[in-house]
């Protein structure tokens, strides 16, 4: 069954899943997390740029680089994973 290709702007039907369409959704995601940590970051900075942070802070802090650093990771592992696949899948032609 064709499905609309997720890279395509045009609506284009294709039953293809893209290298480009992985990697601009974990862009999405990486990104997300990079503006979690700068917005904690900002909002827990005093004025002349010192950082304070309590004991649960420092705990957020962490969920938050923790959950970027999964986003990072899997998006690097995806993108091998397809490689993979599309190099087996060309030795078998």
């Amino acid at each position: 069954m064709p499905t609309i290709n997720p890279a395509s702007t045009s609506g284009e039907v294709s039953g293809n899943l893209t290298t480009t369409y992985i990697n601009d959704t974990f862009n999405g995601l990486i990104s997300k997390a990079d503006e979690a940590i700068e917005k904690f970051l900002t909002e827990k900075s005093a004025e002349d740029g010192t950082l304070n942070l309590s004991a649960s802070d420092s705990l957020q802090l962490q969920k938050l680089m923790a959950e970027q650093s999964i986003a990072a990771q899997t998006a690097t592992t995806t993108l091998k994973s397809v490689k993979d696949s599309i190099i087996a899948a060309a030795r078998n032609i």
